[in-house]
């Protein structure tokens, strides 16, 4: 790693005919200090977690940049203030004038104190603070996000990707406080050379898919989307079929956002708070590519239409509903209605978010969900209030090969010496695929102001709206429908299994069930012939090899589509309500909560331990809270080693060390105790 000054130019690769860019590879990063101001003496963050509740409340929060690394291509180069930085900047630019594309990763982080000292004139971001790119108003470069891009901690880039490289752990100490002047060893300085250099070899990688870094995917979604993209651009029949499906109605498009909903992530109350023994788990393969390549979904807009029960209904047409229902109770000891997806609830007894009867409710619905309330409660009577219909097909052949063409290279690659690159890249597309399936453009501005340096979230006009889902028609791409379609079938799936398996049944998350011991294994059994039997059935009809829905693996095993398969075994096993569980195993306790690390589970010396109040401390999880600070004074600091200067950001992100106490709701708590995913809404 070279100081900055060591700068001289470099050749820089110019792409392009009338939008010049530079193909160089550039990276950056920095490291920060964090610090907390109390008494008016600056500590380490780490100090807060010492704090009582009423000492943190007066705290307040900064940090500080203490080194900054800029990589081109393999060589980094470091400065120790902003102002170097600039200079460094000044030089490249007057060097290089054409764009440039910086991969930062985490750009949201970086971005949060860049933006004290430089402007920005177009800045991406999916939310108030996470930046996916950002365009400097007074250098030609762009900042792109390697973390979105990836999908991946920086950490498991080397190994994802097989780097020639791998990033340095331990070898930092982000627990004391340092700034600019603070002496950093051979150690510490290689440390912060490697994070360029793992992102620089990540992103060659890349180029041997992209070939320039103009056309890398901002997002790791947008990676299989843009694959699927450029097979279909010319492909007027594909173009045609879903261009039907898409519909510009803006009240149907707010019934669908209301009507879409995830997988099923739930704890049976009966045994919530309880050690079980020798609980299974049953996951199953690839839920949602299964159905996108053996379901049939909505193929044309939808109209208006007057149903007035169930009996309206033909099997062959697909619906959209709101519907009223009265005095309604779940039949079964686990519950499936959502409250947050509800409107106008009255008189309602909650199991941990979940309701379990109700005076009355509304609810959008697809035919599918509408089927399964009517099948799983008791209802003294209902009332269809508003009505759409359309018809059902199967998704264009196109997209349905393009997810199997990618299932049979996932499977091909797995376990193959050599191929470990290829199964990662093409099990990442393959992930991808409902996230692309369900992904909704229409979404409120998220806008960075360049004058306040805040963020604001600007609602979406009527006009905007009704525009954007006429540019949507005009892509001909998916349609949001299917993306709605595509989790009703799979929460159906999975549910009509828990509806059987009702009292055995212990936990369920998304495409995965644990149950105790005594339930019947013909369920899964059945379920999976059926499933083989829908798929001869399907790729018969649309002419499709069985084998691709079915591909074997390096061993000859064939590995089929969408059947549950027993995944894991647990010898004892507790849960706390959703994404809330702990389990022990010849290995020792692990544990899956919501917000906390794996590495968490220290924090248990017995799986008894797993109860409301547990405390995860900082020594156990390592876990830190992210402060966006916004208006920091300049302060004087004192390093570790005793040096002291003022430093003078006025934003940063300060890491605070942070603890999570386990807990369930009240509502839920007196349950167990009884023994009887924000989007633009169109203004209507």
């Amino acid at each position: 790693m070279q100081y900055w000054e060591l700068y001289k130019g470099h050749s820089p690769d110019i792409r392009g005919t009338r939008k010049k860019f530079d193909n160089t590879i550039y990276t950056f990063d920095i490291e920060t200090t964090s610090y907390i101001i109390y008494n008016n003496q600056v500590f380490p963050s780490i100090k807060y977690k010492d704090l009582t509740k009423k000492e943190q409340e007066t705290c307040e929060f900064g940090a500080c940049m203490y080194i900054w690394q800029f990589s081109i291509n393999k060589d980094v180069y470091y400065g120790r203030t902003w102002q170097e930085f600039i200079l460094f900047l000044d030089k490249l630019e007057e060097n290089v004038s054409d764009l440039k594309y910086v991969f930062v990763h985490n750009l949201s982080f970086e971005f949060q104190f860049l933006k004290s000292y430089f402007a920005f004139e177009d800045v991406t971001a999916r939310k108030a603070h996470k930046v996916m790119t950002a365009k400097m108003k007074d250098y030609n470069i762009l900042f792109k996000c390697s973390y979105i891009m990836s999908n991946a901690a920086l950490s498991d880039l080397p190994k994802l990707y097989k780097l020639p490289v791998e990033k340095k752990v331990g070898d930092l100490d982000y627990v004391v406080l340092r700034h600019s002047k603070t002496k950093l060893t051979d150690t510490e300085l290689g440390y912060c050379e490697y994070d360029c250099l793992v992102v620089y070899y990540y992103i060659l990688e890349e180029l041997k898919t992209y070939e320039t870094v103009k056309k890398l995917p901002t997002t790791s979604t947008g990676k299989v989307r843009r694959e699927l993209m450029e097979q279909v651009m010319l492909d007027f029949k594909y173009k045609r079929i879903v261009n039907k499906a898409i519909n510009t109605n803006p009240h149907i498009y707010n019934l669908l956002v209301e009507a879409f909903a995830g997988g099923y992530t739930h704890s049976n109350y009966i045994y919530t708070d309880e050690i079980l023994e020798n609980v299974d788990s049953y996951d199953e393969t690839s839920a949602y590519p299964y159905i996108l390549v053996t379901h049939k979904f909505p193929n044309c807009e939808f109209k208006k239409c007057n149903l007035k029960s169930r009996d309206d209904m033909i099997d062959r047409l697909c619906y959209l509903l709101v519907v009223k229902f009265k005095n309604i109770k779940s039949k079964y000891f686990n519950n499936f209605i959502s409250s947050s997806k509800c409107r106008n609830i009255k008189g309602a007894k909650y199991d941990n978010g979940r309701i379990i009867e109700a005076e009355e409710i509304e609810i959008v619905l697809t035919d599918i969900d509408f089927y399964f309330i009517l099948d799983t409660h008791k209802i003294k009577s209902y009332e269809i209030l508003e009505s759409y219909v359309s018809t059902y097909a199967y998704l264009p052949k196109k997209f349905i090969n393009f997810v199997l063409d990618k299932y049979v290279k996932k499977t091909e690659y797995k376990n193959v010496l050599g191929m470990e690159l290829e199964y990662v890249k093409e099990k990442n597309k393959f992930n991808a695929l409902y996230g692309m399936s369900v992904t909704n453009t229409i979404r409120d501005n998220v806008i960075y102001d360049n004058d306040t340096s805040l963020w604001k979230e600007e609602e979406l006009t009527n006009d905007e709206i009704i525009e954007r889902l006429k540019e949507e028609k005009g892509k001909s791409f998916l349609s949001f429908a299917y993306g709605v379609w595509v989790t009703a079938y799979a929460r159906n799936n999975l549910l009509r299994r828990v509806i059987e398996l009702d009292e055995y049944v212990v936990y369920c998350d998304t495409d995965s069930i644990k149950l105790v011991q005594g339930y019947d294994k013909n369920v899964f059994i059945n379920y999976n012939k059926s499933v083989e039997e829908k798929i001869k059935k399907v790729s018969k009809l649309l002419r499709i090899d069985f084998n691709k829905y079915a591909p074997s693996d390096k061993y000859g095993v064939k590995h089929l589509l969408g059947v549950f398969e027993s995944d894991a075994k647990y010898d004892k096993f507790i849960t706390q309500g959703a994404k809330k569980y702990a389990y022990e195993d010849s290995k020792g306790i692990h544990i899956t909560v919501a917000g906390v690390p794996k590495k968490g589970s220290r924090a248990l010396k017995k799986l008894d331990d797993f109860k409301d109040n547990l405390v995860f401390k900082y020594e156990d999880t390592g876990k830190n809270l992210l402060m966006y600070c916004e208006n920091q004074p300049s302060i004087n600091i004192k390093d570790y080693l005793g040096c002291s200067i003022k430093v003078y950001e006025k934003s940063g992100c300060c890491l605070v060390p942070t603890t999570y106490i386990l807990s369930k709701s009240l509502d839920y708590c007196n349950l167990i105790s009884d023994n009887s995913s924000k989007r633009a809404k169109y203004r209507e």
